[in-house]
């Protein structure tokens, strides 16, 4: 009749109505939870949900900048090195391709482009190391959440999904904020290498020569990735038909170096009109030094002040540990 009876002995019939199925867990206390047909089913939906978003996301085209539709027009699979050797893409610029190509344009923001140029980064490889932070971020969550489920140790759903999307957010945070502490201290170290450069050039004029051979002879002279930026950016206007001091000022915008761009405009000044630059290139060059000094000593002053808060509170303390024993035999 649709149900089975089971007969026992002398014990009542009953009929035996099909089981719901559940699944149990036993907790460290000895609690049982317990997880019913009906939320595997809306669990195992929610899955396949999340599953057929991500494929229709993946496969859908997303709207396409132009900026980044045209540098991917520009070859960037392989770089040549100065040796002549083809340096494959890392892995921080394979996932950073992979997701300017799928990903909408306006999850990047405004890339640091200025900071970038100065640590001679690509956006692709910047956009990679974003993923891939964030990645670990939404990781780390559910991991933590299988190890305490392994333990024994119940965590409530929400913990683990606000935790890995907050972390997930923080680390995608992270490589801007090291991006743009790694090119303060590089342009520090520039404008150190860019004071000894005009020096040299100030010496080379004075011996008689030109513009470009004062410029070309000064940075080959250091062996700094400054001056080495510098020789390189000359060396590239012999092929070009550039003027130096043009591809200095191009050079001191693209790194966001005011000091360079004053430099070109000084050279271009005696490479136009032949005009006498050496106390001009000695002023600049006493100008950037007295820049440099003062920056030194705000920055000292600012370690000082720090520095100050956790040692008057030491001796707030220590005063209060030598003063309380004498307070309290008062009282007694």
């Amino acid at each position: 009749m649709g149900t089975d009876l089971v007969v026992d002995g002398t014990h009542d019939q009953r009929p035996t109505h099909p089981t719901l199925h559940r699944h149990h867990h036993h907790t460290r206390d000895g609690s049982v939870v317990m997880m019913t047909g009906l939320q595997l089913a809306i669990l195992s939906g929610a899955m396949m949900a999340t599953g057929i978003s991500v494929l229709v996301w993946r496969l859908a085209p997303a709207p396409t900048h132009l900026g980044d539709a045209i540098a991917r027009l520009r070859p960037g699979t392989a770089e040549i090195t100065t040796t002549g050797q083809f340096h494959r893409p890392d892995t921080e610029t394979r996932v950073g391709a992979w997701a300017q190509k799928h990903l909408p344009a306006g999850v990047w923001g405004t890339p640091p482009e200025h900071d970038l140029a100065i640590l001679q980064r690509t956006r692709t490889s910047f956009y990679g190391s974003k993923i891939i932070a964030a990645t670990i971020g939404l990781i780390i969550g559910p991991l933590l959440t299988l190890t305490a489920m392994a333990l024994g140790v119940s965590v409530p759903f929400a913990i683990p999904v606000i935790g890995s999307i907050g972390l997930g957010a923080v680390l995608w945070l992270m490589p801007g904020a090291e991006v743009k502490d790694k090119a303060r201290r590089a342009r520090a170290e520039f404008s150190y290498a860019l004071g000894a450069f005009v020096e040299m050039v100030a010496l080379e004029r004075l011996s008689g020569s030109g513009v470009p051979q004062a410029l070309q002879r000064a940075a080959d002279i250091g062996d700094s990735w400054a001056f080495q930026r510098i020789s390189a950016t000359l060396k590239r206007t012999e092929y070009t038909g550039h003027n130096p001091w043009d591809a200095l000022e191009d050079l001191g915008n693209e790194l966001n170096l005011t000091d360079l761009v004053d430099l070109a405009d000084i050279m271009r000044l005696a490479g136009a009109d032949g005009t006498q630059i050496y106390n001009s290139l000695r002023a600049r060059a006493a100008t950037m030094r007295n820049a440099l000094l003062t920056n030194h000593i705000a920055a000292a002053n600012r370690t000082g002040e720090r520095i100050a808060i956790p040692v008057g509170l030491l001796v707030i303390v220590l005063a209060i540990t030598l003063i309380t024993p004498a307070f309290l035999r008062m009282l007694t």
